[in-house]
């Protein structure tokens, strides 16, 4: 999904332009602890790598997971439970 404005956390945001107006040789891990990535309405997980150099060039991409879990149901039998879905997968797939 391309976007021009990710879906970033308010407060983080905030947080962050007090920091670099503070302090403007801030670095970019320090941001990163500010403003760890987007928020998504789904949840789901992501690699940070595409984060960084989204921060960096402006330009970056990251691939979404979701979150499962393994939980045993029987004597011999399991379940995989997805408990998070990346943003715009439909769920009944």
């Amino acid at each position: 999904m391309a976007t021009n404005i990710p879906p970033h956390n308010l407060g983080e945001i905030i947080d962050a332009t007090v920091l670099l107006i503070e302090k403007p040789d801030t670095t970019l891990k320090e941001i990163m602890k500010l403003v760890p990535g987007p928020d998504f309405p789904t949840r789901g997980t992501f690699r940070s790598d595409g984060i960084v150099a989204a921060y960096k060039t402006g330009r970056g991409s990251f691939t979404m997971r979701a979150k499962a879990a393994i939980e045993n149901v029987g004597k011999d039998r399991e379940n995989i439970v997805i408990t998070e879905i990346p943003y715009q997968v439909n769920k009944s797939r």
